[in-house]
């Protein structure tokens, strides 16, 4: 299983992966692929100033005692536990009926991003009460279905990655703040946080927003400014709560105390902004950029799985991996008996069992779209998720998103 480590705990013998992670956000990691065979490549690691890596820990010598188990299987096992009766994202009404409706309310709010962030390079004032309505409205489309939502969030076509990140992250982190069983205020604050809390990066240059390359000390220093540039823009507006400014102002600083742009660390950081930091890393590893393909989201979560501890508080990432499902909205699956599918509804209780949506049979077949509940039975169950182009399946076509 993948997981982060700081390189004091390194050790001869451990596996080192490159995940492929952009130098932009974790700087300090290093990534050279191998098995560590000295306390001389130890030490020479932390003097060259790396302070973190992912290590295999099957591939490890020794291994961790997990063989036989898919990483979906071990992350499952370790988190069942008793999540009580209620769901707090049952949906209200069917998929179908609210795709429409939250696509349209998908399109205007990125609308509004990009309007907020042109007013932003612009040096104007930033109408923070003219998001209530989008804020409102995701709120709403989260208690009628959440999955409309969270299907857009990862699979709607948008042209500028930026305005669509600022909605997806609002929507993960709405659905997330109701799967943890906040009220309606406290949503509504923590809405108003993801879509602003990258509100800093209009005064960024694009040349290093989009750099495919390591940015120099320098770049990264302007890069780190953004959480502070944003909040400075709307700190002093009476309607905006301290938790929202809160949120804006810490989402990247990271459990372990080496996040930015104030070196916060456990209880220090914002409940508001430990769960942007998840939702945050979620939507950019899942998200296509200039200088990266999508992860995959199975795979995507996984990863932060062995993040944990390190860049996010422990509980908050196993209880997002619940709220999404070990399979989340969205992901093409392959079933035991064959047939092909996808995910329509996460199960929190049983990660591995989700709804899903078949559309192929075991012949690989096209075949009228059947919605095919595995939750409560042991017979079926996702045995591989897939590249929908490898698979020859458009989700988003499946799930109504376009």
């Amino acid at each position: 299983m993948l997981k982060k480590i700081s390189t004091r705990d390194l050790k001869p013998g451990m596996y080192v992966v490159d995940m492929g992670l952009s130098w932009l956000e974790n700087p300090y990691l290093y990534s050279q692929v191998g098995v560590i065979a000295s306390e001389g490549d130890v030490l020479r690691i932390q003097r060259e100033g790396f302070m973190e890596v992912f290590v295999d820990t099957r591939r490890s010598l020794g291994g961790d005692g997990t063989d036989g188990l898919s990483d979906e299987e071990a992350i499952s096992a370790e988190l069942a536990r008793d999540l009580g009766d209620e769901d707090p994202l049952a949906p209200l009404v069917p998929l179908a009926e609210e795709m429409p409706q939250a696509r349209a309310l998908y399109d205007d709010s990125v609308g509004f991003a990009r309007k907020a962030m042109d007013v932003m390079r612009k040096d104007g004032f930033v109408d923070v009460q003219a998001a209530q309505p989008m804020v409102e409205g995701i709120l709403s489309s989260v208690t009628r279905n959440a999955s409309a939502l969270l299907g857009l969030s990862k699979l709607r076509t948008v042209d500028e990655y930026t305005y669509s990140h600022c909605i997806n992250v609002a929507v993960l982190a709405v659905v997330f703040g109701r799967h943890l069983g906040f009220g309606d205020i406290t949503l509504n604050r923590v809405g108003l946080a993801g879509l602003f809390h990258d509100l800093g990066k209009a005064r960024v240059p694009d040349s290093i927003l989009n750099s495919p390359r390591r940015l120099t000390p320098e770049e990264f220093g302007v890069m780190k400014r953004h959480p502070e540039l944003g909040w400075e823009q709307v700190r002093d507006n009476p309607m905006v709560y301290d938790e929202v400014l809160a949120g804006m102002l810490e989402h990247h600083e990271k459990y372990n105390g080496l996040g930015y742009p104030r070196g916060l660390k456990g209880e220090e950081i914002s409940i508001i902004a430990r769960i942007l930091a998840v939702v945050d890393v979620y939507d950019a590893l899942t998200s296509r950029r200039v200088y990266k393909a999508a992860m995959l989201p199975h795979k995507a979560l996984g990863l932060m799985y062995g993040m944990r501890g390190q860049d996010f508080h422990p509980g908050f990432v196993e209880r997002f991996i619940r709220c999404l499902g070990i399979y989340p909205v969205g992901s093409v699956v392959e079933l035991n008996t064959g047939q092909r599918g996808v995910v329509s509804k996460a199960n929190a209780r049983e990660p591995l069992l989700p709804e899903v949506i078949v559309v192929r049979d075991p012949k690989g077949r096209p075949g009228p779209a059947r919605r095919l509940d595995l939750s409560g039975q042991t017979a079926v169950k996702v045995i591989a998720c897939l590249d929908p182009r490898d698979a020859g399946i458009d989700p988003g076509q499946v799930l109504g998103v376009e």
